[in-house]
């Protein structure tokens, strides 16, 4: 009766203490709440860095997470930054050919999806980046590729390209070098 109630209470407390440390050591901390969902917003410390988290572990949807920019702090982060963290991935809208264009951040870093080819944003911010300015990245990525192109057979996936290391053949899939000697055009 009373013991067990006990132990359990004292379980319970244990329980609140080490959760409340775990939050103390990780900086863990409520930003408040999203003003669209109602679900409550805190930043943690996780396995690749500080991220920030809409909703919890307990509720029926999965929780949502978006990492911090490397110039956000985890003991500085307000609210309406976590908030502008949710806007990604981005719908920039659609290429001319009617194709969708989204923005997100991988693990290499923002870029943009269209279909399923990747062109990387080195200088863009993910948040900010146009429409326009999405064509532009994604028509200098055609003309880089299309420079690159020495040759190609008709009927056939095999290609004849210049990269970063010289000249080679590849079928989409496996690469091979061309034999010094050879010219690239023969």
């Amino acid at each position: 009766g009373k013991t067990q109630v006990l132990s359990i209470r004292i379980a319970n407390i244990l329980q609140k203490t080490e959760e409340l440390e775990k939050a103390t050591l990780t900086g863990a901390r409520d930003l408040g709440i999203d003003p669209a969902t109602g679900k409550p917003i805190s930043v943690r410390l996780g396995r690749f860095g500080p991220f920030v988290q809409k909703g919890t572990k307990d509720d029926e949807e999965k929780p949502v997470f978006a990492s911090l920019k490397k110039t956000q702090s985890m003991e500085t982060i307000t609210l309406e930054d976590a908030l502008e963290l949710f806007k990604l991935p981005r719908d920039l809208g659609n290429t001319p050919s009617g194709e969708k264009m989204v923005v997100q951040i991988g693990r290499f870093g923002p870029y943009i999806k269209v279909g399923n080819k990747y062109y990387s944003l080195k200088v863009d911010d993910p948040y900010t980046v146009t429409h326009q300015r999405g064509l532009e990245i994604i028509k200098e990525a055609a003309d880089k590729e299309a420079a690159a192109l020495i040759k190609s057979f008709p009927q056939s996936d095999i290609v004849v390209k210049i990269g970063r290391y010289g000249p080679y053949i590849t079928d989409g899939k496996k690469n091979a070098k061309i034999p010094k000697g050879v010219e690239p055009k023969d």
